[in-house]
């Protein structure tokens, strides 16, 4: 029956609820929105209000040339008129905004290169920095792929080691022009970043200072829609996160009821809003028989800078709490093990957070973030995802990006290394020749570089270039993988090659690549096998001067592989190789010049077999005295050079002619055991 004073009591409650909200809803000391380029306050559909940049009293702007440039007739751009006029700097030019508190705040740029016919916005070229930090270097339009509003949005330390002002310089380059249109500074709540952080590779918590500034590169919402600004109170963008799994059949989306969210102590709407912790991405079906996958999500990130990680985890999927654990994996190592978020909020439907710093290898743009199921019998397998953030941290030298010197200049700083380039030691030179033993280090030292390229970070790169040239030597004749102009990222998880344009040197292009287009980790291991066949012959690769049957390197020696590799070894050698180092060696050179890539070995099977090859010269030299060694090459008859020699490159090639008296064993494809195998 219908009691009308429960209904009053109801409401009373309501009110109550609404009234706790606003009392404990977070109020930021500072909230400055600038309309640059404005005329009159611009009230968007989210309540923030854009006043216009010139006479704030909160706002000093240097006083170098700047003009406005609008078109009041384009109307709402991109959905809001924030973008209908900008500020354009022809000379580095300050904003100074003055603070009431100390501590982090929002730092929002808003760009979009307003048409104008005096200014080509689009292409112009500039900087900015904020409190000294460098957050856009040779910043341009022109360099993005159809973007036409870009929101950069950082978090910056105001007060404490930096100044008590917010200062934001934009410079722009050498004959063009800088602009911005919008500019947000607003007060973070406390705790709102982390003072320290759990390190991947799991180790104690490393501190985070409070001068690094951060720089926001993802905020997905899983199994949800986007979360526009209107629906958070920071005013922050939650991308959905669809586009970011790697296998869409590994994830099912589930929601409940916002209002059934619950915060506890340490989390708050700040954090994240409920909509975010009302829907998730857990395991799928993907018609498989053993349930024990992974649901991944893959991102591009710059390499070379630590990235903060915070995963928002809500157990809105079990109906009582300790029976939901899971792992947790990012860049394919352990993050959280066997984890069971009931033993952390003791309620289901609790928002929970928890932070990661990552670091992200040289040469690698991608960050893998997964989730996966334990491997209880007494429980369903299931893995669960609410929300990810992943932001950029600044560097030591208090930048956020890569770049250095000026004018747009790329610096690449490298170890310099003494011995200069492999062939120089091989041939074209007067430096002295090198061992059987040494040559075998320098493979193995190349071999370990292709092996980290190929597999020490979250996404493989492929060299494209591997050849005799870009193989440097330092002391003791350490060798150096160099010269990554041509490469490329190797196929992600779901791909088999990267189909590309061919490109590389010849003599050391793989055949497969160079006829499909495309292109494998395998053909760097054709390259590789190449440079093998160079360290042993002392030939180039390609030397138009010989015979026609003799002009490539690889080809020309394939013809030995039945018997007769010995013939065309570095005489230098003779008399000094192991025959069962020897072999082993003519073996992996032959395998890693396979037709077809799926019959060459990986890099680090390559790299086994030079090792391994290594220790059988050395334990021969052990046994049997350089005197008297019936398993070295000195009983090889030495044969007469054929008449004449070959430049190339300036490289000296010697070519041996078979004997009649020949009983060597073959070396390629009559192998034989090797000893201690």
């Amino acid at each position: 029956m219908f009691n009308p004073n429960r209904r009053h009591v109801t409401w009373l409650l309501c009110v109550f609820c609404v009234v706790l909200t606003i009392v404990s809803a977070f109020v930021p000391e500072d909230s400055l929105f600038l309309d640059c380029g404005g005329s009159k306050a611009l009230k968007l559909d989210d309540g923030r209000v854009f006043e216009p940049d010139s006479g704030n009293r909160l706002v000093g702007l240097s006083p170098h040339s700047h003009i406005v440039v609008s078109n009041s007739e384009m109307g709402k751009t991109n959905g809001s008129v924030l973008y209908n006029s900008a500020r354009v700097f022809n000379e580095t030019s300050t904003y100074t905004i003055v603070t009431k508190q100390m501590g982090r705040r929002w730092l929002r740029l808003h760009f979009h290169p307003v048409e104008n016919p005096h200014y080509h916005l689009k292409s112009a070229v500039f900087s900015v920095e904020a409190n000294g930090i460098t957050l856009l270097y040779g910043f341009s339009f022109a360099k993005l792929d159809k973007e036409s509003c870009l929101l950069k949005e950082y978090v910056m330390e105001v007060g404490g080691s930096s100044s008590e002002e917010l200062e934001l310089t934009l410079s722009p380059c050498t004959g063009s022009n800088a602009f911005i249109n919008g500019l947000e500074a607003v007060s973070l709540p406390y705790g709102q970043f982390p003072s320290s952080a759990l390190p991947i590779p799991l180790g104690p918590a490393v501190e985070i200072p409070a001068h690094v500034a951060f720089e926001t590169a993802y905020r997905v919402n899983m199994g949800g829609p986007v979360i526009t600004p209107k629906n958070d109170s920071q005013w922050r963008t939650w991308e959905s996160d669809g586009f970011f799994l790697v296998n869409a059949a590994s994830a099912r989306n589930v929601t409940v009821n916002p209002s059934s969210i619950k915060y506890l102590s340490g989390v708050s709407t700040e954090i994240a809003p409920n909509l975010v912790y009302a829907t998730a991405q857990e395991m799928g079906d993907a018609n498989v028989i053993d349930q024990r996958f992974n649901i991944s999500w893959a991102f591009e990130v710059e390499s070379m800078f630590s990235h903060l990680i915070r995963m928002h985890v809500c157990d809105i999927i079990s109906l009582s709490l300790g029976t939901l654990f899971f792992n947790v994996y990012i860049n394919n190592q352990s993050a959280l093990d066997s984890f069971d978020i009931s033993s952390k909020t003791l309620e289901l439907s609790a928002a929970y957070f928890v932070d990661f710093v990552a670091n992200v290898s040289v040469g690698s743009n991608r960050m893998l973030v997964q989730v996966g199921p334990l491997d209880l019998r007494y429980l369903p397998p299931n893995a669960i995802l609410s929300g990810l953030e992943i932001t950029k941290m600044s560097n030591p030298s208090n930048g956020l990006v890569r770049n250095l010197g000026t004018d747009d200049i790329m610096i690449l700083l490298c170890e310099f290394m003494t011995g200069g380039p492999l062939r120089k030691h091989l041939y074209g030179s007067d430096r002295p020749p090198l061992t059987w033993k040494q040559r075998l280090q320098v493979c193995i030292g190349a071999a370990k570089g292709l092996h980290y390229l190929h597999t020490g970070a979250a996404e493989s790169i492929i060299h494209r270039d591997v050849k005799t040239t870009n193989i440097l030597l330092g002391e003791n004749l350490t060798a150096k993988v160099a010269d990554f102009g041509l490469s490329k990222l190797g196929p992600s998880l779901d791909q088999t090659h990267v189909s590309t344009a061919v490109k590389g040197s010849f003599g050391y292009l793989d055949p497969e690549y160079f006829r499909r287009q495309q292109l494998t980790e395998k053909s760097d291991v054709y390259s590789f096998g190449v440079v093998l066949i160079e360290v042993l012959c002392v030939r180039p690769a390609i030397n138009p001067a010989l015979p026609r049957e003799q002009v490539n390197i690889a080809e020309w020696a394939m013809k030995w592989q039945k018997g007769q590799l010995e013939k065309i070894i570095d005489p230098y050698l003779v008399g000094s190789v192991d025959l069962e180092s020897l072999r082993k060696f003519g073996e992996t050179a032959e395998k890693c010049l396979a037709e077809q890539g799926t019959d060459r070995p990986t890099i680090g099977d390559v790299l086994w077999n030079l090792e391994y090859a290594f220790q059988l010269q050395e334990a021969s030299r052990q046994i049997v005295s350089d005197e008297n060694s019936a398993n070295y090459i000195p009983d090889i008859p030495q044969w007469v050079p054929q008449a004449g020699t070959a430049e190339s490159d300036g490289a000296h090639s010697v070519i041996y002619q078979e004997s009649s008296t020949t009983t060597s064993r073959g070396v390629f494809s009559q192998l034989m055991h090797p000893k201690g195998r």
